[in-house]
């Protein structure tokens, strides 16, 4: 008859104890929980930093929108520039006309 012996748990690393002749699991002692080490300061920094960083990716998403507004107007105004000056000229011949 062999003893039951120990072996740390490869996904936990808690201590399973076996049974040879089973092939069973007797026991399970969990790992030694570790604290959580919490720095309020260093977690107000983070949340400041984020906060700063979203700031300026949402300034600069607005200049983008509003260089795309001018750009848009700029095109606008130089094709209705066009309209006019063509509007001096005879209308095109339609194949409908002939």
């Amino acid at each position: 008859m062999q003893d039951p012996f120990d072996v740390t748990c490869p996904c936990c690393q808690g201590l399973l104890t076996i049974d040879p002749e089973r092939k069973t699991v007797l026991g399970h002692r969990p790992p030694p929980s570790k604290a959580a080490s919490f720095d309020l300061a260093s977690e107000v920094a983070k949340l400041k930093q984020s906060d700063a960083q979203r700031e300026r990716q949402f300034a600069d998403a607005l200049a983008g929108h509003r260089r795309q507004q001018e750009t848009l107007a700029r095109r606008f105004d130089d094709l209705f520039q066009k309209a006019k000056d063509a509007e001096d000229s005879a209308p095109p011949v339609r194949d409908i006309d002939l």
